[in-house]
């Protein structure tokens, strides 16, 4: 077959894969990732779609694998760290210092920041980089040494480093290794700020929700996860809710400590697929997710529960851009969550 040919064979069988995940036909979206593994055995694109429907079918460390292709087309992390020091590759760690380079947006930082914890637990010395909103909230983990920006990353010492969205292939982690447990911590002067604020208003035996409804404008695929924020408000009827949208909200949520402590005063967190989402469940505080039809890797794996935060209850859409049915379901279990 003429190479013209062949390429536009496979770049129509990728289009038909994308299409069968956005219809919630992910049987079909399996067939063509076999098919494709048998004529484009070479092609990353294939290799790096498979890899959430490895994930779906619970084989994380194979899927963290072929997630890894997605940077021969920069569809997958960052670019690498201009460094001499190589990647860590199951090397004894003990007494060594290894750099973990945070990636992608917020929310990729927070999920992956667990993994840091891993290589400490192995005995390296463990320096962080990431973007500077987190610093001080990566920086309170005891068993972090050093936390940086990212233009920094270059001149820390280190003998080996990670990409931060790598870090789970590199460990070989399966969803058996997931805790779930939280791993993010308060600053004890916020924790006061808004314990004191939230203590200002009479007092309400109703509980306090935090809602979140849409995240990064700029995300490429922030209209498959953004849903109309009336259906949220009217899921939880009368009960008094705090808007998390820091660009709409009255609070001051000028920084993530402002939003970890507010988090902290909340009885629940209801959120679309954010940063925001993340940083509530590794405080450890209970949230609900609001997933779209082909969600983000970390929720493929089928079922309202998820190995990744034990707090976490996932709210799928079953049908492309449809929201209404979610948000029945929401408000129903709301109001059972309400009577408890």
């Amino acid at each position: 077959m003429p190479h013209s040919s062949f390429q536009h064979q496979v770049n129509s069988l990728l289009d038909q894969q994308v299409a069968a995940g956005l219809r919630g036909d992910f049987d079909r979206g399996w067939e063509i990732a076999l098919e494709l593994e048998k004529i484009a055995p070479d092609d990353p694109r294939p290799k790096f779609n498979r890899a959430w429907y490895e994930m779906r079918q619970g084989n994380l460390a194979k899927g963290f694998e072929l997630l890894s292709y997605g940077r021969w087309v920069k569809a997958f992390g960052d670019q690498p760290l201009p460094t001499n020091k190589p990647i860590y590759r199951n090397e004894d760690l003990r007494g060594k210092s290894l750099l973990f380079c945070s990636e992608g947006g917020l929310g990729d930082e927070i999920i992956n920041f667990r993994f840091t914890k891993n290589f400490a637990d192995m005995g390296a010395k463990v320096i962080v980089t990431c973007d500077s909103s987190l610093k001080s909230v990566f920086a309170r983990c005891p068993w972090v040494s050093a936390v940086v920006g990212h233009k920094a990353a270059p001149d820390v010492f280190h003998d080996f480093w990670v990409p931060g969205m790598s870090a789970g292939q590199v460990l070989g982690i399966e969803y058996k290794d997931l805790n779930g447990d939280p791993y993010l911590g308060l600053d004890p002067e916020y924790n006061f700020k808004w314990k004191k604020y939230f203590d200002s208003f009479p007092k309400d035996k109703r509980p306090r929700v935090g809602l979140r409804f849409y995240g990064n404008p700029k995300f490429e695929h922030e209209q498959h996860r953004k849903f109309p924020k009336e259906l949220l408000i009217n899921a939880v009827g009368d009960v008094p809710w705090i808007n998390l949208q820091k660009e709409e909200t009255t609070l001051p949520l000028n920084t993530w400590e402002d939003t970890l402590g507010v988090i902290s005063q909340l009885d629940l967190v209801i959120t679309s697929c954010t940063s925001v989402a993340h940083a509530a469940a590794a405080l450890g505080k209970e949230t609900w997710v609001m997933v779209p039809v082909l969600p983000y890797y970390i929720w493929a794996l089928p079922g309202e529960k998820t190995p990744w935060y034990k707090n976490v209850r996932l709210f799928r859409q079953t049908k492309f851009g449809e929201w209404d049915d979610v948000f029945d379901r929401v408000k129903v279990e709301f109001e059972k969550w309400n009577l408890k």
